[in-house]
């Protein structure tokens, strides 16, 4: 009993975490307010939750039955199960923070006022920036299908120039000893 006592111990523990860390923001009339944010962020805290009593009731399982070889093999598990958990919550709340981030930009944008404009004039300054890299990158590419077009023009060239040579050196051995490929191959 004293392994489930713990872990309910835990679970008031988590429990308190999760209400002290997931208020809801406050709106004028009173009421709180549940934005998607807030929804996901709930959701990622509970699976979070969840995983961990998971692990911990696994651990307390592997103990009362005694396999302590099996709960040593699997600790390097459990621990890399916890580190993708670390880094997947890490990787939500990143997420979560560039959500948010964006959802500022764009009530500020919609307001109007001085700081407002300014964001604007910046925005459209970065979004033309951005359209001329693009026509940069579009005309860097054409000239390189271009330069590579010249190449294997080259090369074809190149490979004719020696073919050209070659029967130019054929003919010049025909002419320098006339039939003397004829009367070999006729005299077989």
């Amino acid at each position: 009993m004293d392994v489930y006592g713990e872990l309910e111990d835990v679970a008031l523990a988590l429990e308190k975490v999760a209400l002290m860390g997931c208020h809801a923001p406050e709106v004028p009339n009173g009421k709180k307010e549940n934005s998607n944010t807030d929804i996901l962020r709930i959701k990622e805290q509970m699976s979070n939750q969840c995983f961990e009593m998971m692990v911990k009731i696994r651990a307390s399982k592997s103990k009362i039955h005694g396999e302590s070889s099996d709960a040593e093999k699997d600790e390097s598990e459990y621990e890399n199960e916890i580190e993708e958990a670390k880094i997947s919550h890490c990787n939500k709340t990143l997420a979560l923070h560039r959500m948010q981030v964006w959802k500022a930009v764009s009530d500020k944008l919609k307001q109007s006022d001085t700081e407002a404009d300014a964001m604007r004039a910046t925005t459209n300054h970065t979004q033309d920036l951005c359209s001329k890299v693009m026509k940069l990158q579009q005309e860097s590419r054409e000239l390189q299908d271009q330069i590579i077009g010249l190449q294997k023009q080259k090369l074809e060239l190149k490979r004719l120039t020696h073919e050209k040579m070659r029967e130019m050196e054929e003919l010049k051995r025909v002419r320098e000893h006339p039939g003397g490929k004829y009367w070999r191959s006729t005299r077989k």
